[in-house]
């Protein structure tokens, strides 16, 4: 359970600055747009949370990881951070898929997002401890 609060509100914190930033696209718009629909980086990440959290559209977590990374090769740290964090979880129907997550948690640092960097770090130490215990 401390996963998905975890998840919801990196998910929240998210779409909440993406809300800040500029508004959201309209629930139409995103009837509409494709992975290419989306014409910046910042654009992409607030649709890839809008399918993660549900907001305005049917949640589902395929699409969701689409958007992200195609935000997150568009240079954009905290999008490549969202991402693994589907994948560690498995949220909306994605299959889990750890060496994904801390790819995208490494990426996320390398790009400059210390929310990232903390949960690359995070990942390692556990993935560490448990090689250590077996």
């Amino acid at each position: 359970m401390m996963k998905r609060s975890m998840v919801a509100t990196v998910a929240a914190l998210l779409f909440l600055s993406a809300c800040n930033q500029a508004p959201a696209p309209g629930a139409s718009q995103l009837r509409h747009a494709g992975a290419s629909g989306c014409g910046s980086a910042k654009s992409c990440e607030e649709l890839g949370v809008r399918y993660i959290t549900g907001d305005g559209v049917r949640t589902d977590g395929y699409k969701a990881v689409e958007y992200l990374e195609r935000s997150c090769s568009m240079g954009r740290g905290s999008a490549c951070n969202g991402a693994a964090f589907i994948f560690a979880d498995a949220e909306g129907g994605v299959k889990q898929d750890y060496r994904k997550a801390l790819d995208y948690w490494s990426r996320a640092c390398r790009l400059g997002d210390q929310t990232g960097c903390a949960n690359y770090r995070l990942a390692q130490d556990k993935l560490a401890a448990l090689r250590r215990s077996r």
